[in-house]
């Protein structure tokens, strides 16, 4: 039998912790399905499949400098690059309410004029609940360096 008030709060909290997980856990799951969407949608150069993922106000930097909704919606849809495969690895979600944050790494292989790449990209998008589904508003990432180069 428990007797302590610290056992007693201690136990409270570890029962109450998994309600609260599930929900974090299925959040976080659907802000991965989303990204894992985004990274698709760059294969198949399926503008509707990332126009649907980011907000209006959308905004959008790299190393090549800050772009709106359309321009970096162009960016990972059109140009001399042809993604053969994407994926994310090592993501992270860290849910406050209706607004999370995904960190991760995009993988990118295909070919261009120079011929086959491998591109990794660490990245932090921003998500927000708008109109009832996550939508993204703001998103940064920049080319990892390639194992060669360390």
């Amino acid at each position: 039998m428990i007797r302590s008030p610290i056992a007693i709060v201690v136990l409270a909290a570890l029962v109450a912790c998994p309600l609260a997980a599930q929900d974090t856990t299925a959040t976080q799951r659907t802000l991965y399905r989303l990204e894992n969407d985004w990274a698709r949608g760059v294969v198949h150069r399926d503008a509707a499949t990332i126009r649907r993922l980011v907000a209006p106000r959308w905004v959008y930097s790299d190393e090549s400098g800050m772009m709106n909704r359309e321009q970096g919606i162009a960016a990972f849809t059109s140009g001399p690059d042809t993604v053969t495969e994407s994926g994310n690895e090592q993501m992270h979600a860290i849910v406050y309410g209706n607004t999370a944050v995904v960190t991760g790494i995009l993988t990118m292989r295909g070919h261009n004029a120079q011929g086959a790449f491998l591109h990794r990209y660490r990245y932090t998008d921003t998500w927000m609940k708008l109109g009832g589904r996550w939508q993204c508003i703001a998103s940064q990432d920049y080319l990892m360096p390639s194992e060669g180069a360390r």
